[in-house]
């Protein structure tokens, strides 16, 4: 009883910390708590925290075991579905965006030489705007702005 008194002030302050912004504090005061007294809640609020410090990985995990321990917890299914359409809507936008970048400019952006030939290579626009191209190619995105 007096543990399950400490960990409920424990889960109170955390939320109040994560409403607050301050996810690392309330991420380290919930690791704090003895890991058999670790409830549904308590994984739900390290989540939360994880996910709002970028690790998202470890949260949708800690997020997943609240859902699992309490299955009729409205706000655990809430938090994990609306992660869940974050990740989801961001996977088809970047496939979306490379399968474009990919087709748009016939297949051109993946070979290095298409791109900087010539006399043109010693020129550091052309050269960055190449890097550019391939990175995309990739997946990934050098210059954010083309």
């Amino acid at each position: 009883m007096y543990g399950e008194a400490i960990n409920r002030n424990t889960y109170n302050e955390a939320r109040r910390l994560i409403s607050n912004g301050k996810f690392s504090e309330a991420y380290r005061i919930l690791k704090e708590v003895i890991s058999s007294d670790r409830t549904a809640e308590w994984f739900f609020l390290t989540g939360m925290a994880a996910m709002k410090m970028g690790r998202y990985d470890e949260g949708e995990d800690y997020i997943k075991r609240a859902r699992f321990m309490d299955p009729e917890n409205r706000e655990y299914d809430e938090a994990y579905n609306q992660f869940s359409s974050y990740r989801n809507d961001y996977d088809n936008r970047a496939r979306y965006y490379n399968e474009r970048r990919r087709y748009d400019s016939g297949g051109c952006c993946c070979n290095p030489c298409c791109c900087c030939c010539g006399d043109d290579c010693a020129n550091t626009c052309c050269q960055l705007w190449c890097l550019d191209s391939c990175c995309e190619c990739m997946g990934g995105d050098f210059i954010t702005c083309c």
